[in-house]
């Protein structure tokens, strides 16, 4: 029975393991994070007062209180749209988690975090709560693969939308243009990072700041040889994270219902994708 709690660590540290395993449970960043605003919503009700060192005041910070920069996603307070916003969190993190790996994945959490919180110093805001991060990672979900549908047909990017524009629309009403700001600058940084792992490289209008350094530039051009250099988020030889993602899909359903319910092109299109991530 003792085992089943047992907290162990993976020996090896790939993109796809956990930062430790507690019994049977992988916690990754997109299980660890979800779980603590969880844990926040059982602190909160016990005495909401216990969540004050986690919320952004904007005065504390500017007397030295830097972590709160880190922590006011954590501090949740109960409502069902605070559990859905966590599920949606877990459940779009957790394939997003799987596209660019678990340290990725906890730096872009890291810059949703502390790139908002520090605007929102800035203009004065208070903050505390996860949502602004969720929309912003399901943002990144749904452009990285805009070809998935949600009940039965309707894009992913028209829920962004849609998510995105509600947003904008509560917070006009409730006299916050100054969050407005806050939800674009989230936005920003979600595609920036985004771009700059490898998940958004479609989107050319989008800065890529994950390209190669100087020091790497000048190394090339001292070589005479029209060599390619591969950075850690874009190369010749890697494989993309959302023909992976697509794979994966085929394969999750061919578990489920067997081979015989793909279609035509499903079929086809699982070959194609095999035969490119085997290299051939």
């Amino acid at each position: 029975m003792s085992g089943r709690f047992q907290i162990s660590f993976p020996g090896r540290r790939e993109n796809d393991d956990p930062w430790f395993r507690v019994g049977a449970l992988d916690v990754t960043t997109s299980v660890l994070v979800p779980a603590l605003c969880v844990i926040s919503m059982f602190v909160w009700a016990a005495n909401p007062d216990f969540l004050d060192p986690l919320i952004l005041w904007v005065t504390d910070v500017r007397h030295g209180q830097l972590w709160r920069l880190v922590t006011w996603p954590l501090a949740n307070n109960p409502n069902l749209w605070t559990v859905l916003t966590i599920a949606m969190l877990w459940y779009f993190g957790r394939e997003l988690e799987r596209m660019v790996g678990r340290v990725r994945f906890a730096l872009m959490l890291l810059l949703l975090a502390v790139i908002p919180g520090l605007v929102g110093t800035g203009l004065g805001i208070n903050q505390a709560g996860i949502r602004s991060v969720e929309i912003a990672v399901f943002c990144v979900f749904c452009m990285a693969l805009p070809e998935v549908r949600f009940f039965g047909g309707i894009p992913a990017w028209v829920f962004a939308v849609v998510i995105v524009g509600v947003e904008v629309l509560q917070l006009l009403g409730l006299r916050e243009s100054e969050r407005i700001i806050l939800l674009a600058v989230s936005l920003a940084t979600a595609l920036l990072t985004g771009r700059a792992f490898g998940v958004l490289t479609q989107y050319d209008w989008i800065p890529n700041l994950g390209r190669q350094s100087g020091k790497q530039k000048r190394s090339v051009r001292r070589s005479g040889r029209q060599t390619v250099v591969a950075g850690p988020w874009s190369g010749s030889s890697a494989p993309d994270p959302r023909d992976q993602y697509e794979l994966d899909a085929l394969l999750d359903k061919i578990s489920a219902h067997g081979i015989d319910s793909l279609g035509r092109d499903e079929k086809a299109r699982l070959n194609e994708l095999s035969k490119k991530l085997r290299g051939r």
